[in-house]
């Protein structure tokens, strides 16, 4: 039977071009063929590769990845098997819910440890030592931590949900000055997007977060601050395990040192 496009429709054929818009449409283009009944893919700008297969045209829909920290955090219902040498496989209901899942492994990939930090470090490779050569870095690595953050949580505060980008930044949760490797300085999840004035405080110690995502406010903020401080409805987007270690050292460091003794 043909459709109105002119595709086949619950076809082998027309199955597998759902597949390879999924793909290609979502920054997998390079194709790795067939096997097992799943279609693999790679990307020129993400890491890991993927693989695709479908019960039908109406479903349901499967992704294979094979980056083990792309597995653990993408948020889908998972799927057994996973393809050979992959990580972990997830389902999805409808072609529309592959596509968010493909995109979600593609800005997982671009943003998770350590691949930003495998572009910063050939983004210096020729810098030298000199206090001129040691700003340009640190400003290199501050843009690559940015654009970590916007992949990672898709251009969004974690906690307002704002996503305009003039308004974004990308908070260290321990500093950069205090960080004791360039991995550690551009590992994503020692990092929060939050909007500017969040950030500001949050930066001087003056707001922190619980393991659960609730902001904690310093005893000292003023009315005013406090007001446009409210968290009370608030909860940080999309914590992990690794995140919440370092939100520990945070309050330890920084937060408690700012509330009066």
């Amino acid at each position: 039977m043909i459709s109105s496009d002119g595709r086949l429709q619950n076809s082998p054929l027309a199955l597998d071009a759902e597949l390879i818009d999924a793909a290609r449409e979502h920054g997998f283009r390079i194709d790795c063929g067939l096997a097992a009944g799943w279609h693999f893919w790679r990307s020129a700008t993400s890491r890991g590769e993927i693989a695709l297969a479908a019960a039908s045209l109406q479903g349901p829909f499967f992704l294979s990845v094979e980056h083990a920290g792309v597995a653990r955090e993408l948020e889908a219902d998972l799927a057994e098997p996973a393809a050979k040498g992959h990580a972990g496989a997830f389902a999805f209901p409808t072609r529309d819910a592959l596509r968010v899942g493909v995109s979600s492994a593609y800005r997982l990939g671009v943003s998770l440890p350590t691949f930003p930090l495998e572009q910063f470090e050939a983004e210096v490779a020729e810098l030298g030592s000199t206090e001129t050569e040691a700003i340009v870095r640190r400003r290199i690595g501050q843009d690559r931590f940015r654009r970590a953050l916007l992949d990672y949580h898709e251009g969004r505060c974690q906690l307002t949900g704002i996503d305009d980008p003039e308004l974004l930044r990308a908070s260290h949760i321990i500093p950069w000055a205090a960080c004791e490797s360039d991995d550690e300085r551009l590992n994503v999840h020692n990092g929060l997007l939050l909007s500017s004035l969040w950030d500001a405080a949050f930066d001087c110690g003056l707001v922190s977060f619980a393991d659960d995502g609730t902001p904690l406010l310093a005893k000292q903020l003023g009315d005013l601050a406090r007001q446009s401080l409210d968290g009370s409805n608030l909860r940080l987007s999309r914590l992990t395990h690794d995140h919440r270690k370092r939100l520990s050292w945070h309050r330890q460091h920084l937060f408690e040192q700012a509330l009066p003794r």
